[in-house]
């Protein structure tokens, strides 16, 4: 009888490595989903600070804000796109000039619509709260006098709802708490 010397894989062999393989994939997919939620909310918080910083440049250079913010501050959906009108970098073929100087205050990259609306990571427009009495915190402005239990001390707040697509109407102290925001305060 002849023996071949060539060793093949058995069916059993072949079931148990692509067992351990699955296995593997199933470990490793969460770990890169939690990895592309993370990089989202570093760019939120990151874009959330430069608009923040934008438009205290806009207050500091016209002695107005660049958006009319409603009783508790809030800036509302058509203001922030006229904000983001005044703020971002006019089409240099444009002749219109947004702010009166023609002043890029926020040059935004890529996360605005054709609009030049600027959006977060997940699609939505950032949410703004602007200190309209000048005293230099954000208070008894509704449900955002404090956030996890401290007051606001600041002229500007930017904030994202983060993944979810609607607007949460849980207070944002408790949006906060379950890590829902992407903030500059």
């Amino acid at each position: 009888m002849k023996t071949s010397s060539c060793k093949r894989f058995t069916l059993i062999e072949m079931l148990v490595v692509i067992a351990i393989i699955s296995i593997l994939a199933g470990l490793v997919f969460p770990a890169l989903g939690l990895a592309r939620q993370n990089a989202k909310k570093s760019k939120a918080n990151s874009e959330c600070q430069s608009l923040k910083a934008a438009i205290i440049m806009y207050e500091s250079e016209f002695s107005t804000w660049p958006a009319k913010a409603g009783n508790n501050g809030r800036v509302s959906d058509s203001d922030f796109v006229k904000m983001c009108n005044f703020l971002i970098c006019p089409d240099p073929n444009d002749n219109q000039k947004r702010n009166g100087k023609n002043m890029v205050f926020y040059e935004a990259g890529m996360g605005y619509e054709d609009s030049k609306v600027l959006l977060d990571p997940w699609g939505n427009k950032y949410q703004v709260i602007l200190d309209t009495d000048f005293d230099g915190r954000i208070a008894n402005k509704g449900d955002v006098s404090t956030i996890a239990g401290k007051e606001l001390r600041t002229r500007v707040a930017v904030f994202s709802f983060g993944v979810d697509k609607k607007k949460d109407k849980r207070s944002l102290t408790d949006l906060a708490k379950n890590k829902v925001l992407v903030t500059a305060w």
